[in-house]
């Protein structure tokens, strides 16, 4: 009764379009644009990106085929593009957090290989934190962990080295800009654990392979899930 009086005075309105929306924050045609980027098969077994041929099974891509890579797996919900990236960018840097609860939702449908024992989100480094006031992924490890009934942890992973925005930056500039950046300040406590690595985007990879390397190091068995998936045309 409370939420239907609210909604007569304060209409819902839809976060990305303006029109009326639903209760998710969206309105059905913006949620509609949104689900067509959902990623199926075929997609790569070791990165999760999208594979041109539309029809036959999932397999490893040509670049993980000669690539070794810190992580068991990395799954994406989403192409990065379009409404897509419209709502990630509403999300992140409109402050429309609220945004959080569907756009995690939405992850939480990707099939894992593995049931994670901890979730661990990308960490901002402090100063970025305190400037953006949230960690964008943080909101969305916290719908993924009630999905999957798993805790997160969110302390132990630290972001040591501010890097500059990595938006402008090649796959190599992007590495390199990463190298270092993260450490566990108790690397034993994931020794022996299957670890969900959760981040916003997966563009190059730079950053989950950098944190899935410091994870890795310190025993665990480590998956990616990110929202939405960076692809080349």
């Amino acid at each position: 009764m409370h939420n239907a009086i609210l909604d007569m005075i304060l209409p819902r309105v839809c976060l990305l379009c303006g029109r009326e929306g639903n209760a998710d924050g969206l309105c059905s045609a913006c949620n509609a644009l949104i689900l067509e980027k959902r990623i199926g098969s075929p997609a790569c077994t070791v990165c999760g990106s999208p594979l041109p041929n539309s029809a036959g099974p999932d397999h490893a891509c040509g670049q993980c085929i000669t690539e070794r890579v810190p992580f068991l797996c990395a799954r994406s919900a989403l192409v990065a593009e379009g409404a897509v990236l419209e709502a990630v960018h509403r999300f992140k840097y409109g402050n429309e957090v609220s945004l959080a609860g569907t756009l995690g939702a939405l992850m939480c449908r990707v099939a894992l290989p593995q049931a994670p024992h901890l979730i661990v989100p990308v960490p901002l480094h402090v100063r970025r934190l305190r400037e953006r006031g949230f960690n964008q992924s943080l909101l969305l490890a916290n719908v993924v962990s009630k999905a999957l009934n798993a805790p997160v942890d969110y302390s132990n992973l630290k972001r040591i080295i501010d890097t500059p925005h990595q938006a402008r930056l090649d796959a190599e500039e992007r590495k390199r800009n990463v190298r270092g950046a993260f450490e566990a300040a108790r690397p034993g406590a994931y020794r022996g654990r299957v670890v969900l690595l959760v981040d916003d985007v997966y563009t190059t990879g730079a950053t989950i392979k950098e944190c899935a390397a410091v994870l890795k190091r310190g025993g665990a068995t480590v998956m990616a899930l990110t929202l939405a998936r960076a692809v080349k045309v």
